[in-house]
């Protein structure tokens, strides 16, 4: 090649512009290609680099996200057999809890024991206590004595007291005693569901929560396989809790939460990074598989049994490997080939969850930078095409002067370009070049205009869709109020504030009365209005900069009012309940007529040996005794 450039350049019918752009254009050729193809593996590196640390951080904040409800159930269930513990070890206790046994549940006649008549629909006992959604079930093969029987009724109590507490928030809550005996909090009464004869006759002892709980050797808490629900439609799994076993090994109670599984699914769809899809797998030795878009369909047709091992998934091998000896809530990259995975496990469960970011996703990254970087080197390039020519023509030495001095002002000042004191007048190759610069120059202060105006344009659309994402994130879809998430962010917020300052600070819980009954009458979308009109009619109660009205879970309202006494807070409960009969909204099934609410109201000066969870706490009782006491009315909790 360069005996070619020799000869063209010694080609007396060559000019010698026409020589210089000759050089020029095969020197902008091999410069462009080496860039280029540096270009590609650079913006490869730091494009993948990037990927690679937003799947990191994300994947990691949403392992920790994802175990706070499992922690919340293990806390409750190790609560529950503390308390169980303590109560058990108090002889004086045990006599009570025998004549409790008599009067909470029922002998049949085939020996087994129920709950009795009435009693899972709220029908008061001699004594005036209320178990209402508590039913139980207790198998006829072992006659039980005083210590069983005490066992199984101080269950009884727990479980009405752990599942009544947090209503809405847990699918249902059971303390199982091992005689085939369980009392449950929950909607549908299993006295009327398990019998003990028949084809469908009830086998605890089949059941995995029950053989695995009271096999265990220690206290440790286990999750079931996954099961598909059929009454409820949904995925769920058992977490359940044994208590210590005794010197023999044997346990007396086991606590029990059932866990609806679909939200986790729902969430697990949709990663953080567009593009990526996720999987959630057991760290068993066969790599079960709780959710994976790919195979939901082999997952629900195994009955929860599918595994990367039953269904020969080669590429998720990598991953199961790197969660053997993982930490929980650490995440570690594995590259499959065809992905980048982030893959940690779920403190918490024995669960993993990966996230799959396809490679194949960061092509037209690289490729659009690529052109980016070949188009600014050719512009770059064409400039010095320019410069070569001006050095060539040395004899023209002041135009060729102004002529760098305008290139230099092109990459230096990002002003406006002044091309006013170039030859453009000339009708020589010096003068083709200021004009050809000229032109370049208004092209590239164009081009630059059209850049800048683009990219305020984007800069304001991201800023409005954060903003809009921002509410999204914090509003409930249906009732246009602040959503749970928001909730939990004010009250934690206003507590911190509240110490600072030492004001009370009140809480009202608010649950419409007999909603259920209302959307079993007149159905669920009426039922989605009603709540429309209920929130907004609160809406309008609630002006301070510092309150919040938040749809707390289903058809619960919560207020935080910061800087509020009890007294106040209870006569802005009694504003909202009176206003909100005023509104009129029929209700048949409701004994009133129409919609109402009841409003529980609790108010605490925040202190450091307090906590916010302390005053939710008491609105929640409080909202049971306005509910307990007829509703449609206001109860204020004195603590």
């Amino acid at each position: 090649m360069s005996s070619q450039l020799e000869l063209f350049s010694r080609n007396p019918g060559s000019s010698l512009v026409t020589r210089a752009l000759y050089l020029a254009v095969l020197r902008i050729g091999l410069v462009a290609l080496c860039a280029g193809a540096v270009s590609y593996f650079v913006n490869r590196s730091s494009i993948e680099n990037a990927v690679r640390q937003q799947l990191m951080l994300s994947t990691e904040q949403k392992l920790q996200r994802e175990s706070l409800p499992f922690k919340e159930i293990k806390e409750l269930e190790r609560n529950f057999i503390a308390e169980f513990d303590s109560i058990y070890a108090r002889t004086d206790q045990k006599q009570g809890l025998v004549k409790d046994f008599d009067r909470f549940f029922y002998r049949h006649e085939d020996g087994s024991y129920t709950q009795r008549p009435g009693l899972f629909e709220g029908q008061a006992l001699a004594d005036g206590q209320q178990f209402q959604d508590m039913s139980a079930t207790y198998a006829p093969e072992i006659v039980p004595n005083d210590d069983i029987k005490a066992r199984f009724a101080l269950s009884f109590l727990l479980s009405y007291k752990y599942g009544s507490t947090n209503k809405g928030r847990l699918f249902n809550f059971y303390g199982v005693v091992p005689e085939k005996g369980f009392p449950i909090y929950q909607s549908a009464d299993i006295a009327k569901v398990f019998t003990y004869s028949g084809p469908d006759a009830l086998k605890l002892e089949t059941y995995e929560f029950y053989y695995r709980g009271f096999a265990n050797a220690t206290r440790s808490t286990l999750f079931t396989r996954i099961y598909f629900d059929f009454s409820n439609n949904a995925w769920m799994t058992t977490v359940a809790t044994p208590d210590k076993p005794d010197a023999s090994g044997k346990h007396r109670i086991l606590a029990c939460v059932d866990v609806l599984l679909d939200d986790l699914m729902r969430r697990t769809a949709k990663p953080a990074i567009q593009g990526a899809y996720s999987t959630i797998f057991q760290t068993d030795n066969d790599g079960t598989l709780i959710y994976d878009p790919e195979h939901a369909g082999e997952i629900k047709r195994s009955e929860g049994h599918a595994s990367v091992r039953s269904l020969k998934l080669a590429r998720f091998q990598p991953l199961l490997d790197a969660t053997r000896d993982a930490m929980p809530g650490k995440v570690q990259l594995v590259d499959t080939g065809e992905d980048i995975v982030a893959v940690g496990l779920i403190p918490e469960t024995p669960w993993a969850l990966a996230v799959h970011y396809p490679r194949a996703l960061m092509q037209p990254s690289i490729l659009q930078n690529l052109a980016i970087v070949i188009a600014l080197g050719l512009v770059t390039l064409l400039v010095e095409i320019f410069i070569i020519r001006s050095i060539l023509q040395n004899q023209v030495a002041i135009p060729l002067q102004r002529l760098m001095q305008a290139m230099k002002r092109i990459g230096g000042t990002g002003g406006k370009i002044d091309c006013s004191d170039l030859p453009m007048k000339a009708q020589d190759e010096i003068g083709d070049v200021a004009r050809e610069f000229a032109g370049m120059a208004d092209r590239v202060q164009d081009a630059r205009d059209r850049l800048e105006s683009k990219v305020m344009e984007r800069t304001a659309a991201l800023e409005q869709l954060n903003r809009r994402l921002m509410a999204i994130s914090e509003t409930d879809e249906l009732t246009n109020v602040a959503n749970r998430r928001r909730f939990d962010e004010v009250l934690s917020m206003e507590w911190r504030r509240g110490l600072r300052t030492g004001k009370p600070m009140a809480l009202m819980m608010i649950d419409v009365d007999w909603f259920k009954k209302y959307n079993d009458h007149y159905g669920h979308q009426a039922g989605d209005e009603c709540l429309k009109a209920v929130a907004a009619q609160l809406a309008q109660h609630v002006h301070r900069a510092g309150d919040l009205l938040a749809r707390y879970g289903g058809e619960e309202f919560s207020i935080v009012a910061p800087a509020t006494s009890l007294d106040a807070a209870r006569l802005w409960a009694e504003e909202l309940c009176a206003d909100m009969a005023v509104l009129d909204i029929p209700h048949i099934d409701s004994p009133l007529g129409k919609v109402t609410i009841s409003i529980g109201v609790a108010a605490i000066a925040p202190s450091h040996d307090r906590s916010p969870e302390q005053l939710l706490r008491e609105a929640d009782r409080a909202l049971y005794r306005a509910k307990e006491k007829g509703r449609n009315q206001v109860f204020a909790w004195l603590g």
